[in-house]
């Protein structure tokens, strides 16, 4: 199976440099158009059929993959639900949630621990994610989205290659790729890490665990965004107001806006 680990769009916190774990800090109108070329760029690969879409429930994750999906709709015609987990929320930054980076280290007692952390994505791994491709071990066509936040994602990545075999780890021979085995992964909003995840059966265990392989094809994969630009004045980091008329709406033929005027005029 063909696995996209994904950071949701850029948000309101993440441009004033605020620590927002937990925080539901809403998209920015450049995130907006982040998560749009994403939902497009996924929609339109042809060597794999998206089926899965799971997401923290964080709306700024939310929002992301519900970009995906409703794409997925209208160009490919597939119905995908978005599944929210809690599990797979961003880190809680304690006490520090709300203050700009300068302010504090991001370390306050009462932020959550490594272990807490580890918990709730081993949890996620082995209650949802092994037991889908355990189900499914032959379909490397499908395609399984996971849309999440930047520290959690590094957790859930480096879990999953603890559950990989001996060996089993493999990369595409680029640069981008070669990192994920020397540091952990970094994600810019909207960038993505593509591997393909299988059964081993060959490396199988008495205890009957489920040992995979796994191929890094993409680490931090923002092709997507090759030329969007950020709004002068401010107005991308702006929070998105989903109310708000598109630029396209304005321009309305001479005829119609004649139509709607006589007609408000009554």
């Amino acid at each position: 199976m063909l696995l996209f680990l994904i950071r949701h769009g850029e948000t309101v916190d993440n441009v004033a440099g605020i620590y927002a774990g937990s925080r539901d800090s809403g998209l920015t109108s450049h995130g907006v158009l982040q998560i749009r070329r994403l939902a497009t760029h996924l929609a339109e690969r042809q060597e794999s059929t998206l089926k899965f879409i799971y997401s923290s429930d964080l709306q700024r994750a939310v929002k992301t993959a519900e970009a995906i999906a409703a794409e997925q709709r209208r160009v490919c015609s597939r119905d995908i639900p978005v599944v929210e987990f809690p599990e797979l929320r961003e880190k809680d930054f304690g006490s520090d949630e709300g203050l700009k980076f300068g302010d504090s280290r991001g370390r306050a007692p009462d932020s959550e621990t490594a272990e807490s952390m580890k918990a709730r994505v081993d949890a996620f791994l082995d209650q949802r994610l092994l037991p889908l491709l355990s189900s499914q071990p032959d379909d490397a066509s499908s395609a399984c989205a996971i849309v999440s936040h930047g520290i959690i994602l590094g957790v859930l990545y480096r879990e999953l290659c603890a559950r990989v075999s001996r060996g089993g780890i493999t990369v595409d021979p680029n640069p981008s790729a070669a990192s994920s085995l020397i540091s952990p992964p970094f994600w810019d909003n909207t960038g993505f890490l593509e591997c393909t995840v299988s059964m081993n059966s060959a490396g199988a265990d008495e205890d009957k665990s489920l040992p995979l392989k796994l191929h890094v094809q993409r680490v931090n994969c923002t092709v997507h965004l090759k030329d969007l630009k950020k709004t002068r004045g401010g107005i991308g980091s702006a929070a998105y107001d989903e109310k708000q008329r598109t630029l396209t709406s304005f321009f309305v033929p001479g005829s119609k806006k004649r139509k709607s005027h006589d007609m408000s005029a009554g």
